[in-house]
């Protein structure tokens, strides 16, 4: 059995940066993604290919786009060798200062200014530039913000995109001296969150995990880790293939160390079964699945009735606004004839309260039927409808346990538990902005499903659970990522991230990795790598 130095759980930007930075300082390194390996060539031309984009491997889809559906709250998370990067919509932003002045960051550290490097660090690597284009989308988010009367806070987002004068044509790495992958620039097509096509997206695999693998990191995709077994000299992570329908095949790998970048979900996965069901991980803190954020979210829709809408060119997210000083709301869109995300919206439904909402729903489906059911049939709904994605700063969390559920055909899995009456599925400025939208483009205004009728939190941005902290009674890992009780094993993704940041988080989750693999020296007797052809 090859032992690692390394062996990393996941492939996303945690992982990645890790996988990378460690291997430039000559450490051996394992990656295990229980996705697949994907090209630009193999993703979807429409998200109604569900074989090539949903996730779902009881039904033989092995696509990059998850959807988890916990008691409180739905997750929309990425699978396949690059993790998120796959399917997220490019935003790179920086969170606003007094996000790092909340009392859930350990205060030992000024995370504000220790994190300032390591941001621009990881801003480099990812290519982070502003949208230079404004397309309708973007324009309907700017008349948004006229009529909410925030214009001034109108901007285009930054984005890990390659953007340059002659779209869809290849030409040199322009990112690392020449030593990187050749690149294509964007034809604004809007496929960002199905698989980019062009391969204009910087996704991790053309930077981080690009280099990780260049300087001798080892990449073992469709590979699920099932038990983590403590060592006198290290760990043994035993793994099965994730795609093998019958017999499982295992494979064990041996570990000096163990570093857990599996996301939110597949970390909080890994940990619970580990410490309940194999009871190979006793130490963990009782802190464990504790402090569950997202960034207090609201997704809504509008879908026009008009015929000349082209709403689906452009990036995923290509603007913002500010309405209030809590609040920030995004335009986002998916390409042409990509309607499958319609399947889980409802006409648009208010209420702030949980129990009575459903009814309210009744109420609407028979006010609001004939207007619904015209945006659902629309043609081409993708291409005549903009997703509204607002977030909000306010602190709020919920917990994760293990049990059984219902929602895994009670089988063992996490459930996610609401403990902040704060975490609301209704934001009124959200419920509002959509009117407005729906007013403007002549449109029906639109609900996620799972927020109506579960009373269920939707996001894109779980963070927490294995949040960093000073102690074993405050958090599950101390301020360098290591887990309290477990010498050796590390986490570095959102889970240790413990607030709300108010942006897309990956930008903070690459810099806090950044910040993570600096802690390590560089291997003994050997010459830290560099860019170069």
């Amino acid at each position: 059995m090859k032992e690692y130095d390394f062996v990393i759980v996941g492939s996303g930007f945690g992982g990645s940066v890790s996988a990378c930075r460690l291997a430039q300082k000559g450490y051996s390194v394992a990656i295990l993604e229980k996705g697949r390996h994907y090209s630009k060539q193999d993703f979807p031309k429409t998200n109604w290919d569900i074989k090539k984009y949903l996730w779902a491997p009881i039904i033989r889809c092995f696509g990059i786009q998850s959807i988890t559906v916990l008691k409180n709250l739905m997750v929309l998370h990425g699978v396949g060798v690059g993790g998120g990067s796959l399917v997220y919509a490019n935003t790179l932003l920086r969170p606003l200062a007094k996000i790092f002045k909340s009392t859930a960051w350990p205060s030992s550290i000024n995370w504000e200014e220790e994190l300032e490097p390591y941001y621009s660090k990881a801003e480099k690597m990812l290519g982070v530039c502003q949208n230079p284009h404004l397309d309708e989308g973007e324009e309907v988010i700017e008349q948004l913000s006229i009529d909410l009367g925030c214009h001034e806070t109108f901007e285009r987002t930054n984005v890990g995109v390659f953007f340059n004068d002659k779209p869809g044509f290849e030409v040199e790495d322009p990112y690392f001296n020449g030593s990187g992958p050749k690149r294509t620039g964007c034809t604004v097509c809007g496929s960002c969150m199905i698989g980019c096509p062009v391969g204009a997206k910087n996704t991790l695999d053309l930077n981080y995990l690009f280099f990780a693998k260049k300087w001798g990191s080892e990449i073992f995709a469709e590979t699920t880790v099932d038990k983590i077994e403590p060592t006198s000299s290290g760990y043994l992570v035993h793994t099965i293939c994730t795609t093998s329908l019958f017999r499982k095949k295992k494979t064990t790998f041996k570990a000096k160390k163990v570093i857990l970048s599996a996301g939110v979900m597949g970390t909080m996965d890994i940990l619970f079964k580990n410490k309940i069901k194999h009871r190979t991980l006793n130490n963990l803190s009782n802190r464990l699945g504790e402090t569950i954020r997202t960034n207090g979210e609201s997704l809504l829709g509008v879908t026009s009735f008009d015929t000349h809408r082209q709403l689906s060119k452009g990036i995923a997210i290509g603007a913002q606004i500010k309405p209030d000083e809590h609040t920030k709301i995004e335009g986002v869109r998916y390409p042409s004839g990509s309607d499958f995300m319609k399947l889980l919206t409802i006409p648009l439904t208010g209420g702030a309260n949980r129990f009575f909402r459903p009814f309210m729903l009744l109420a609407q489906m028979v006010r609001r039927f004939i207007p619904y059911m015209k945006a659902m049939f629309k043609k081409d709904w993708a291409n005549s409808s903009i997703i509204l994605l607002v977030m909000q700063s306010l602190e709020t969390n919920m917990t994760f346990t293990y049990g059984r559920t219902f929602f895994k055909g009670f089988s063992f899995g996490l459930i996610g538990e609401m403990k902040d009456e704060k975490m609301k599925t209704y934001i009124p400025i959200a419920q509002e902005s959509a009117k407005l939208v729906a007013k403007n483009i002549n449109g029906e205004a639109l609900n996620c499903s799972a927020e109506v009728v579960l009373g269920s939190i939707t996001t894109a941005h779980v963070l927490g659970g294995a949040v960093l902290a000073i102690d074993s009674n405050s958090g599950l890992v101390d301020t360098n990522h290591e887990v309290f009780g477990h010498k050796g094993l590390y986490i570095c993704d959102a889970s240790v991230i413990p607030a709300n940041l108010a942006v897309n988080p990956s930008l903070t989750i690459s810099a806090l990795a950044e910040r993570f693999s600096d802690q390590f020296p560089i291997k003994e007797n050997f010459q830290e790598l560099v860019f170069t052809n």
